[in-house]
C-alpha cells in the first residue's frame, strides 16, 4: 500500500509559500525529491497531511461520506505519484470555480452498499498533460488516447478503492467510466477539491451520484 506521507503537502499545509512557489517546488521534487525535503522543517510535519487537508476542506459538511471522501483523496494522491509520476498538492478548502474550456471530465460510479462517484475535471492542457503521463505517450491535441488514458486511470484507481471498501466488508461494484466536455459538476452531497500538480491545477470531484 502506497505511503499516505508526502513532503510537500506537508509544506503546503503550513501557507509558507505562493502558489507560484509551490509549483517550483512541485516540478523540482519531481525531479529530486530531496529539494524539497530540505524546505521541511520539523514543525511542518505530519504523517497524514492529505488526511488533513481535506478534513479541514470538509469543516462539518457531507458528515456520512467524510470518511469515503477522505479515503479516496488519500489514494487519489498517491495514485498521482504512483501512476502518473507527478508531484502534487491538495487545497484545504473546497473548490467553487469551473475549469476554463474547453475542459474535460472523467468519472466513474460505484454502487452497492454505498453509492458513490468520483473523477476529475481539467482544462484540455492540463487533462493532455495527466493523460501523456499515463500513457507515457505524446499527445499534442484531444484524441482518443486521451480520454481513454484517463478512463482507465480512474477505473484502476476506483478499482483500488472498491478493493479497499471490500476489506471493511462494504461491496461496491464499478460501473463503466464516463467522460464528458466542459463540465460544470452537479452532484448530491458533492465535494469538489482543487488539486496542484507539476503538469497544471485541476479539479477532484466526489459525490454520492454521477456529478455530470
Amino acid at each position: 500500500m502506497a505511503s499516505n506521507f508526502s513532503i510537500v503537502q506537508c509544506l503546503f499545509n503550513r501557507d509558507k509559500y505562493e502558489l507560484e512557489e509551490m509549483r517550483r517546488i512541485l516540478v523540482e521534487a519531481e525531479q529530486d525529491e530531496s529539494s524539497a525535503a530540505k524546505l521541511l522543517s520539523e514543525d511542518d510535519m505530519d504523517i497524514n497531511p492529505v488526511r488533513t487537508a481535506v478534513l479541514r476542506s470538509m469543516g462539518k459538511i457531507h458528515p456520512a461520506q467524510m470518511d469515503y471522501y477522505v479515503d479516496y483523496m488519500e489514494m487519489f494522491m498517491a495514485a498521482m505519484k504512483t501512476m502518473l509520476h507527478t508531484e502534487a498538492v491538495v487545497e484545504r478548502v473546497p473548490c467553487t470555480e469551473d475549469e476554463e474550456q474547453p475542459c474535460y471530465a472523467t468519472s466513474q460510479r460505484l454502487s452497492g452498499d454505498i453509492n458513490f462517484a468520483a473523477g476529475l475535471i481539467a482544462s484540455e492542457p492540463v487533462y493532455l498533460k495527466l493523460a501523456e503521463r499515463y500513457s507515457e505517450e505524446e499527445i499534442p491535441e484531444m484524441d482518443e488516447l486521451a480520454k481513454d488514458s484517463l478512463e482507465e486511470f480512474i477505473n484502476v484507481l476506483n478499482g483500488m478503492f472498491s478493493v479497499s471498501l471490500g476489506e471493511r466488508k462494504i461491496e461496491t461494484d464499478l460501473e463503466l467510466p464516463r467522460f464528458g466536455k466542459n463540465v460544470s459538476p452537479h452532484g448530491s452531497h458533492q465535494l469538489r477539491l482543487r488539486v496542484h500538480s507539476s503538469v497544471g491545477s485541476f479539479q477532484v470531484v466526489m459525490a454520492t451520484d454521477e456529478f455530470f
